[in-house]
């Protein structure tokens, strides 16, 4: 998302309860080609959250946002034993204020996961009180109160709710193995159920989804949330919301095991205030409560879209980030909209107009919030307009309600003629006089229109055009207007724009883009787009947030037909030129992530660029890691963790080599293994196994396995052969260079007795020892940086 545009900078004005730190960033440089232009970040907020009135000892778990005509309504779980749903309100996603208890029904007693959804008038709450099956409430406010409707449903607990286009609705939910879904046939009741393939290995839960540019995306979090390993993975699906998901590579998008931020989960997914951008809210855990189980703390961080990839920029916490974006213009016109932001106009007997003064640019989303008004002689007004690229009396687009047909139509006014471009009923049972919302997106390839969330048209030859918006409708029926804004942003955009945290991963395609890049689809292992740079012009320039001084080594996915082609890195205030090896590149695969080196980066925001040389290279993305240097020589004893898995090391560790001892004592079917360029390692009873990120070299009686382990997903790379007799010791030796893994043996220092190159490699980790077998044993590991 994005073209780097002057910002300037806001006053924040404080409002009553401040949730987050809240500052002005200073002047940086932004990159233009090569011009260099003063820019500013706005308003920053820093992770996590501090709001007023949380749960005391307890904080705000699973936390679940609703946004509604302009605001954000935020609802959490509630203190075991406790009466009552908490709820907060804000303007921007930062800042919050306390609304109080939405509800104190007899069924909230502990009540777990809120969430809740609007449909027609009605807001809707499903909750899991302590765990013990579902209700769902009813108000008709997001901030109650909230009354009981059902009795217990069962279905265990997380409940999530979803809405498609086509208007069926759809309830997922926690399970063992894999998340539940059913379609429901009315708000209240839900038709059996099937598991779907989004599992983390375990007990799963916390399931939302969403739909973005025609795909269905599901997040899930899991496996215990008292653990470390807490995590959000997400799917793709192209054809239902409750079909079978593609499970990207990039997985989990949300993770953190550090003893500072741990316990990352259960996520839930709102639309930014830009009416472009989405965020991730969630929870991390923190020590532990007078009743024992840790204190939870809410979290936001924004999340990217690149084809059939989502990313997390972050997680970040503890320093501060760039606040989520407001619309270029917001109102609420009401009944005297302002006259140096609205420009009224009528005719007798005719159409009353009104319209802002500011205009949008071509690209743009403006949103509408509006209901139809009881007029004075009975009944409802009979249609009302909807105006966007006005330029005059005789030129505008809009979308009409007719309340006679109860259609929603987009129509194109060109030199006074009106042509209907299309036309679609409105959702069966639609309430007028209850509030609703128009969102249209314009960008250079479509228009598209949503109801109340739901695209309902999308008109391919209409491409975007600048120019006014505002409200039109027949003289004397005078509608109730409610929240209005436009940014100058769609479909995505704004993803190109927003300052990326380091470390971290940034898509190639959200680039401020010099020269003509070329941009390929269809080509990559996970739906995400590619660009190409073929000449010296070409360049990537990435406004960046680095979390602290420090060395950070810089990798690509690269394509394979790059393999000898130069890069050009700007990082740090250095330059350099790497060429992409060709002993870097993966054998048999199309895209490799390749190594460029470590780069000393200071502090704050700045700007990171890749150029082209002569030959094509074609990137994917680019990603950055917080290094640490590898002792010359060192012994490490693994004990941190657990029993199973044991570690030892800097996850900060990039290249080095390991020597060991093996062992075997007497002939055994257990395994034992050495882990290799592990992180974010957690250990916990309810959870996978082998729950870290790294490689496990295991040891049988007669040959050697590489593992590649990602918690649940656990892929056997490479095998050898190396025998062992009872009473056998052996010397191994593990060198790790870049993608590269090989294993050698003191037969033969020279030949390696496994080797694999990672397409997709962990670059960094530290080193550790797994299985507790009699049979076997390893001695301390010998660390060394020679490559």
């Amino acid at each position: 998302m994005r073209q780097v545009k002057k910002a300037w900078i806001w006053i924040v004005v404080a409002c009553v309860l401040l949730s987050a730190i809240v500052t002005i960033i200073p002047r940086l440089w932004e990159k233009k080609g090569t011009d260099r232009v003063a820019i500013s970040l706005n308003q920053t907020y820093q992770n996590p959250f501090e709001l007023d009135q949380e749960w005391e000892d307890y904080g705000i778990g699973d936390p679940y946002v609703l946004r509604f005509d302009g605001k954000y309504y935020l609802y959490c779980s509630t203190k075991d034993r406790r009466v009552g749903v908490k709820a907060w309100s804000s303007d921007d996603l930062v800042n919050w204020r306390y609304e109080g208890l939405v509800t104190e029904e007899e069924v909230s007693v502990g009540a777990y996961a809120p969430e809740v959804v609007y449909w027609n008038g009605a807001f809707y709450m499903y909750t899991s009180p302590a765990g013990k099956g579902h209700y769902v409430l009813q108000s008709d406010k997001p901030t109650g109160p909230f009354v009981k409707k059902t009795e217990n449903l069962g279905l265990t607990i997380d409940g999530s709710v979803f809405i498609d286009d086509d208007e069926k609705w759809y309830f997922t939910h926690a399970k063992f193995n894999g998340i539940m879904a059913s379609l429901m046939t009315d708000p209240y009741s839900m038709e059996p159920d099937q598991q779907l393939n989004t599992t983390l290995g375990h007990w799963t839960e916390g399931s939302m989804i969403i739909k973005r540019n025609g795909r269905y995306f599901m997040t899930y979090t899991g496996n215990h949330v008292f653990s470390k390993g807490y995590r959000v993975n997400y799917g793709v699906n192209h054809e239902s919301p409750i079909g079978t998901y593609t499970i990207p590579e990039n997985n989990p998008i949300l993770i953190s095991t550090a003893n500072d931020f741990n316990g990352l989960g259960h996520s839930a997914t709102v639309m930014g205030p830009d009416l472009d951008s989405y965020y991730m809210v969630y929870h991390n855990l923190v020590g532990r409560s007078a009743e024992g189980p840790p204190v939870r703390k809410m979290n936001l961080d924004r999340l990217v879209f690149n084809g059939d990839k989502m990313s997390v920029l972050g997680p970040t916490h503890g320093t501060p980030q760039e606040a989520p974006r407001m619309p270029v213009f917001h109102d609420v016109p009401g009944a005297a909209p302002l006259a140096d932001k609205w420009e009224s106009t009528s005719q007798v007997g005719g159409t009353e107009t009104l319209l802002t003064r500011a205009a949008t640019d071509k690209q743009n989303t403006v949103e509408y919030n509006f209901r139809f008004a009881e007029l004075q002689s009975g009944g409802q007004a009979a249609s009302l307009d909807v105006i966007f690229a006005y330029e005059d009396t005789g030129n505008y687009r809009m979308a009409r309600v007719n309340k006679a047909t109860m259609e929603l139509s987009l129509i194109d006014r060109m030199n006074s003629v009106e042509t209907v471009v299309a036309t679609k009923p409105l959702p069966k049972g639609t309430d007028l006089a209850k509030v609703h919302t128009i969102r249209i997106a314009s960008s250079k390839s479509s228009t598209m229109l949503y109801w109340d969330g739901l695209l309902k048209i999308e008109q391919a030859a209409m491409t975007g055009k600048a120019g006014r918006i505002g409200y039109a409708w027949p003289q004397g029926e005078k509608p109730e207007l409610h929240y209005t804004a436009f940014s100058n942003e769609a479909n995505g955009s704004s993803d190109a724009h927003v300052v990326k945290p380091l470390p971290g991963t940034l898509e190639a395609v959200h680039a401020d883009r010099e020269g003509d890049p070329i941009l390929q689809s269809g080509l990559t292992p996970d739906g995400s787009e590619a660009l190409v740079l073929s000449k010296k012009e070409d360049g990537l320039n990435f406004p960046i947030n680095v979390r602290e001084d420090g060395s950070y080594l810089l990798s690509v996915s690269a394509a394979k037909t790059s393999a000898g082609s130069t890069l050009v890195i700007e990082a740090g205030g250095n330059t350099k030129s790497i060429k992409l090896d060709g002993s870097l590149f993966a054998d048999d695969e199309a895209w490799t992530k390749v190594p460029l080196g470590e780069f000393e980066l200071k502090a704050g925001t700045q700007w990171l660029s890749l150029h082209g040389a002569k030959e094509d290279v074609t990137l994917r993305y680019v990603e950055a890691s917080r290094t640490e240097a590898v002792p010359e020589q060192t012994i490490i004893k693994p004990t941190a963790v657990g029993l199973v898995n044991r570690f030892g090391g800097d996850p900060g560790w990039t290249d080095y080599t390991v020597n060991f001892d093996v062992t075997l004592k007497a002939t055994t079917s257990d395994e034992v293994g050495v882990l290799l360029r592990t992180t974010n390692e957690s250990d916990f009873k309810d959870q996978v196994k082998d729950a870290f990120m790294g490689y496990t070299l295991a040891f049988h009686n007669d040959k050697i396995l590489l593992r590649r382990v990602n918690y649940e997903n656990t892929v056997e790379a490479a095998s050898g052969t190396l025998a062992f007799k009872p009473g056998q010791t052996r010397h191994v030796s593990v060198k790790l260079q870049g993608t590269s893994i090989e294993v050698y043996s003191e037969e033969d220092s020279h030949k390696p007795i496994l080797q694999w190159k990672d397409p997709n490699a962990f670059l960094l980790g530290r080193v550790g020892l797994r299985g507790a077998s009699t049979a076997w044993t390893i001695s301390p590991l010998t660390i060394t940086n020679k490559k």
